[in-house]
């Protein structure tokens, strides 16, 4: 995979989580949080064109769940 390389802390519990939800999707867990990252970067370009008055249209189900936006 070519890109930059950054160390990623995280604990115990929410790594156990992420595995979980990693297995689940049949995704290594570099896939996972990679996918994860570029899916916000998406949407928050995608907000900031966004038609005045509109939410933003979301593919994934779980950004809207966990977004700090409600």
């Amino acid at each position: 995979m070519a890109g930059k390389k950054v160390l990623l802390t995280l604990n115990p519990e929410m790594y156990a989580e992420l595995e979980g939800y990693a297995k689940a999707n049949f995704m290594t867990m570099q896939e996972l949080i990679t996918n994860t990252l570029r899916k916000c970067v998406l949407y928050a370009a995608e907000a900031k064109k966004g038609k005045a008055g509109r939410p933003p249209k979301v593919d994934e189900p779980f950004l809207e769940y966990f977004s700090r936006k409600r």
